[in-house]
C-alpha cells in the first residue's frame, strides 16, 4: 500500500467538492463576482493536479464556501499531521493553509 494513500484520496475528494461548489456557485454568480471565484477556483484546481486528481461532476452541494473551507483546513492539517511521508505532509499542510487563508 502507498503511504498515506487514504489521506491523499480524502484531500483529493475534498478538492473535489470544492470544485464542484465553485462551478456552481460561478454559474450563478454576478459578472462583478465571477473573476474573483474563477481565481479562487484555479487555485483549487492546482490543488488537486498537485494530489494526481481530476474534476469530477459531483451531486453534492456546498451551501456556505467559507465554512466548508475551514472545515477542509481542519481537516487537512489533521491529515498532514499524521502523514508518514514528508513531502505528503508538506502538500497537504500547505493545502491547508490555503484554504484557511480562502476562507477568510
Amino acid at each position: 500500500m502507498v503511504p498515506d494513500a487514504a489521506a491523499l484520496l480524502s484531500a483529493r475528494t475534498g478538492e473535489q467538492r470544492l470544485l464542484a461548489a465553485y462551478d456552481a456557485k460561478i454559474a450563478h454568480a454576478a459578472a462583478k463576482e465571477r473573476a474573483r471565484l474563477e481565481v479562487a477556483r484555479a487555485i483549487h484546481a492546482a490543488h488537486l493536479s498537485a494530489l494526481h486528481g481530476a474534476p469530477l461532476p459531483s451531486e453534492q452541494r456546498i451551501r456556505h464556501l467559507p465554512a466548508a473551507l475551514r472545515s477542509s483546513a481542519h481537516h487537512l492539517r489533521g491529515l498532514a499531521l499524521a502523514a508518514v511521508v514528508g513531502e505528503n505532509a508538506a502538500l497537504l499542510a500547505s493545502i491547508a493553509a490555503a484554504h484557511e487563508a480562502s476562507a477568510g
